[in-house]
């Protein structure tokens, strides 16, 4: 386990990341880049960056950190770790850059298991333009603040296949195969309604409860989740790998991630659901 009391640092840490966005957000000039996988990247990414290593080097605890937006340990070293910082100083660049408000701080605590691989035990999910806060983690519970108003704990929804079954998609990075997915969830559930959603604030919704199922059938990489998947384990919810098991991370040169999903409903047999990807490999 960890000390609890670093939630409220990175509570923090992460609000002032999105202050920190939030000053730079609707400027005519976000100085946007394109990176090698053509994603974009803008000042406010970097200056979130900043802020969030700044104040996870000053936390009494020194652990190594894997940002987005930062140098990239080799795996040689990283593969050794036994606790490192996972962090996407802002997920959602391009939802930032249209202005819609769906972007994200991520921030997560991983350990190293018994099988080599890591997982998140600790993780902060902040929405700057709602001034938002969701954190969690495996037997901490998962808990939702907007500003300074009492915390509410929050948990996914029942899955009743007779009402309406919601689903999330990429508000920006849909791709085919996963269009082909949600037609097959179609045929399953013909009362289904498809959302698209920005960045993490996708897993977010599936904890809480404002929708069910949130298939990701395209490329993301390993900061993109690791937050999010600690608030979704907090609150009860699933983050399954291609094979029906917990994601984990670390365990590969790669920091891309393979095709997930999210669920809210662990009593559920999703297995049939996400055996339908295996009939639309393109």
């Amino acid at each position: 386990m960890f000390d609890e009391k670093l939630i409220e640092p990175l509570k923090h840490i992460a609000r002032q990341a999105g202050e920190a966005i939030l000053t730079l957000y609707h400027q005519q000039d976000l100085s946007i880049q394109h990176k090698s996988d053509k994603t974009p990247v803008t000042v406010a990414d970097l200056k979130a960056n900043e802020v969030i290593e700044q104040g996870l080097k000053a936390l009494d605890v020194q652990y190594p950190i894997l940002s987005e937006e930062s140098e990239h340990t080799p795996f040689t070293e990283r593969c050794q770790w036994e606790r490192y910082w996972l962090v996407d100083p802002l997920d959602g660049t391009q939802e930032f850059i249209n202005g819609n408000g769906q972007f994200t701080v991520n921030i997560a605590l991983m350990e190293k298991s018994e099988d080599g691989r890591s997982y998140p035990i600790l993780g902060v999910v902040h929405v700057p333009d709602e001034h938002t806060t969701y954190w969690g983690g495996s037997g901490l519970g998962a808990f939702k603040q907007i500003e300074d108003q009492p915390v509410d704990s929050i948990t996914p929804r029942i899955f009743q296949p007779e009402r309406e079954t919601v689903v999330l998609g990429s508000r920006s990075y849909g791709t085919e195969r996963a269009r082909v997915f949600v037609e097959k969830l179609k045929a399953l559930y013909p009362d289904l309604e498809v959302r698209p959603v920005g960045s993490a604030l996708k897993s977010c919704h599936v904890a809480e409860g404002l929708a069910d199922i949130y298939p990701r059938l395209g490329p993301t990489s390993e900061w993109d989740t690791g937050a999010a998947q600690a608030v979704l384990e907090g609150a009860g919810a699933l983050l399954l790998d291609p094979h029906g098991k917990r994601f984990s991370y670390n365990f590969k040169e790669s920091l891309l991630n393979s095709d997930f999903l999210v669920v809210g409903d662990r009593t559920q047999n999703w297995s049939q659901i996400w055996n339908q990807r295996v009939l639309i490999s393109l």
